[in-house]
C-alpha cells in the first residue's frame, strides 16, 4: 500500500499544525481548567472547512475524506485533544445525514455543521446501557406520521450548542435511529456532567419526554441500527485512533524538550540509556499505531468499512498514548506535576481515549472474533 501523502495533504497538515500551535495553544490550559467550550475558536475551526472535511463541497464542506480526517485530528490533537475529539465526534452525525437522509435534510444540517456555525451530538450511552445498544431503555414509538421519542442520554457533548442530535432508541422492529432537532418540544438539557478529561468538551446529560419526531427523520427503515451505527463508527473509529496519537506526540514532544534542558551532574535527562530506550520503543510503537490508521482510512475510502483493522489501530494507538505519558510525566520528575504544565491534561485526555469509541476490552474482542471466530459457549 502506498501510504505517502499527496502535496494537497502535506500542505493540509502543514495548515493544521501551524493553527494548532500559534491559535488554538493560546487557550488550551485555561479552556481546560475552567470546563469551557469556545463557540468563537469552533467557528474559527469552522472556517477552515475542517469539522465538515467529508461533507461535498457542494453543502459547503471540504469534499475530502478519512486520511485528511486522520490529518486534522492528528496536528489538533498534538496540542488540544478536546478538540480533536470534538471534529472526530461530529463525523457520526455528518456521515448519518450524508447517507440516509433527504436531500432537503441535507440542505438544513451539512452547511451549519462543516462551517462550525453549529455542532451536532450522537446520543448513545445511557446510566444502565453502554457498549451494548440492547441494553437501553429510550424507546421511540409511532403516532400517526411522526415518532414520539423518551428516554434520557447520558452523555453527550454541549448539547446547549447542537442543532441536530443522533439519537438511537428502541422501536417495535428494533433499534433505530433517528435525526432530532433540539429546538423540538421535549428535548432539555438535565444537568452538566463534568468529566476529568478532554474538558475543552463538556458533557451533558439530556432528555427526550413525549418528543415528536417527524417520521422522514428515522434514518434508513425501523431496526437499522447496525447500518447507521458502523457506517460512521469506523470512521470516527480511525480517527479515535489518529487523535490518541497526536496525545502522545504531543506529550512527548513537550517532555523531550524539558528533559534535554534538565541537566543531572553533566549530562541531561535525555542522555541516560534507560530513558532514550522508553523513548525509541514509544515512537516505534507510535509508528505502526499510524500505519495501522492509515490502513484503515485506506479501506474506508474504498469498502465503506474497517471495523477490524479500526479497532487495531486504535488499541495500539490508545495503549500506547497511555504509556506514552505515562513516561512523558515520569521523565520531567517534579516539573511536571504542577498545575501550570500540561503532562496531566495529556495523561487523562488519554485515558478516557482507551474507553470512549470503543473500550480496549471491546476493541480486543472485536479482534479476537476475526481472528478465532465466536466463542463456542458463554463468554467466560
Amino acid at each position: 500500500m502506498d501510504f505517502d501523502f499527496t502535496e494537497k495533504q502535506l500542505a493540509l497538515q502543514a495548515e493544521v499544525r501551524d493553527f494548532a500551535r500559534n491559535v488554538i495553544a493560546k487557550t488550551v490550559m485555561e479552556r481546560t481548567r475552567e470546563y469551557r467550550w469556545d463557540k468563537s475558536l469552533w467557528l474559527e475551526i469552522g472556517s477552515h472547512k475542517w469539522p465538515g472535511v467529508v461533507v461535498p463541497t457542494e453543502y459547503g464542506g471540504m469534499g475530502a475524506g478519512p486520511m485528511e480526517h486522520a490529518i486534522i485530528v492528528e496536528e489538533i490533537s498534538k496540542v488540544d485533544a478536546s478538540l480533536g475529539a470534538a471534529l472526530n465526534l461530529i463525523q457520526q452525525t455528518i456521515m448519518a445525514v450524508l447517507k440516509f437522509c433527504t436531500p432537503e435534510q441535507k440542505k438544513k444540517y451539512l452547511p451549519g455543521l462543516a462551517s462550525g456555525e453549529t455542532y451536532a451530538m450522537t446520543g448513545i450511552t445511557e446510566t444502565g446501557a453502554g457498549s451494548k445498544l440492547s441494553d437501553m431503555a429510550t424507546t421511540a414509538v409511532r403516532d400517526g406520521d411522526d415518532w414520539i421519542v423518551n428516554g434520557i442520554k447520558t452523555e453527550v457533548h454541549i448539547p446547549e450548542y447542537v442543532e441536530a442530535c443522533l439519537i438511537f432508541a428502541k422501536t417495535p422492529g428494533g433499534i433505530s435511529a433517528f435525526l432530532v432537532d433540539t429546538k423540538n418540544p421535549g428535548f432539555k438539557v438535565l444537568y452538566p456532567r463534568e468529566i476529568v478529561g478532554l474538558r475543552g468538551n463538556p458533557m451533558a446529560a439530556v432528555g427526550f419526554e413525549n418528543c415528536r419526531v417527524p417520521g422522514e427523520n428515522l434514518l434508513g427503515r425501523e431496526g437499522a441500527y447496525q447500518e447507521i451505527f458502523f457506517n460512521s463508527f469506523d470512521l470516527t473509529r480511525t480517527g479515535n485512533a489518529a487523535k490518541c496519537i497526536g496525545i502522545a506526540e504531543g506529550a512527548l514532544e513537550e517532555a523531550i524538550a524539558y528533559a534535554k534542558t534538565r541537566h543531572v551532574g553533566e549530562n541531561v535527562v535525555t542522555d541516560f540509556q534507560g530513558i532514550r530506550w522508553q523513548l525509541a520503543d514509544l515512537v516505534t510503537k507510535l509508528e505502526g499505531a499510524r500505519w495501522l490508521m492509515y490502513k484503515s482510512a485506506t479501506e474506508y475510502i474504498t469498502k465503506g468499512r474497517s471495523t477490524v483493522n479500526a479497532a487495531k489501530a486504535k488499541l495500539l494507538a490508545c495503549t500506547t498514548a497511555m504509556e506514552a505519558t505515562t513516561v512523558a510525566f515520569q521523565i520531567t520528575g517534579s516539573h511536571g506535576c504542577f498545575a501550570d504544565q500540561p503532562f496531566a491534561r495529556f495523561m487523562m485526555d488519554a485515558k478516557l481515549s482507551e474507553m470512549t469509541g470503543g473500550t480496549v476490552e471491546i476493541l480486543r474482542n472485536t479482534i479476537a472474533r476475526d481472528l478465532l471466530g465466536k466463542p463456542t459457549g458463554p463468554t467466560p
